[in-house]
């Protein structure tokens, strides 16, 4: 689930610096430019970037798709597709028994290597794809970002594409970090020092 669908669950990050001259322009042509390309009849084996909040379809990113007030909005979306070595083995062991049955010969190596790519291409292209879309919020005030879902992998999605579209420093917020934040600063650095005296085996007898 995300933020939007089901029970939500989400990662946060905090910006490390404040960016400066966020415009509407500037933030339009990182999205154009890290936008999403359609693989839908390609031999790709997968495509990964922005698009509009309200659809996946959608690259025009006019700024009344993805600004809201003081926070933006907007998907990252990631197309994959699988074709198995065992899938790939079976089609060229076909190939080879109707070139066998011609010529009575199997075909030599370098025949062999295009045979297979040929078929990967062609496997590739008739695949289906598999679709994950992850929502960004970006909280400007606040210099924070949200991402819906949790694991690993959203946020491995989610890094690779804000690093490359925006190459603003960023940090994922966890729960021992947001309570600290919770507490006055006197109370968080009492933690901090009883936390390096335990570490360190300086703890009072």
């Amino acid at each position: 689930m995300g933020l939007f669908k089901g029970n939500p669950t989400l990662n946060r990050y905090r910006l490390l610096d404040s960016p400066e001259d966020l415009t509407d322009e500037f933030i339009r042509d990182r999205l154009t430019r890290n936008s999403f390309v359609d693989i839908e009849n390609t031999a790709e084996e997968s495509s990964l970037g922005w698009v509009e909040i309200m659809s996946p379809l959608a690259t025009g990113f006019d700024p009344a798709a993805w600004r809201f007030g003081g926070f933006l909005a907007f998907q990252a979306r990631l197309d994959t597709r699988r074709l198995s070595a065992k899938t790939l083995n079976r089609y060229y062991l076909i190939k080879e028994a109707e070139i066998i049955a011609q010529t009575g010969r199997k075909p030599n190596s370098h025949k062999k290597k295009e045979m297979m790519e040929s078929l990967r291409q062609d496997l590739m292209r008739r695949s289906l794809l598999n679709t994950d879309l992850l929502e960004v919020l970006w909280f400007l005030g606040e210099r924070e970002i949200w991402i819906g879902g949790a694991g690993e992998k959203k946020r491995l999605i989610f890094e690779d594409l804000w690093e490359r579209t925006f190459g603003l420093p960023v940090r994922l917020l966890v729960p021992i970090t947001l309570g600290l934040e919770m507490l006055p600063k006197k109370s968080a650095e009492t933690l901090f020092n009883a936390r390096a005296r335990f570490l360190m085996g300086d703890e009072d007898d």
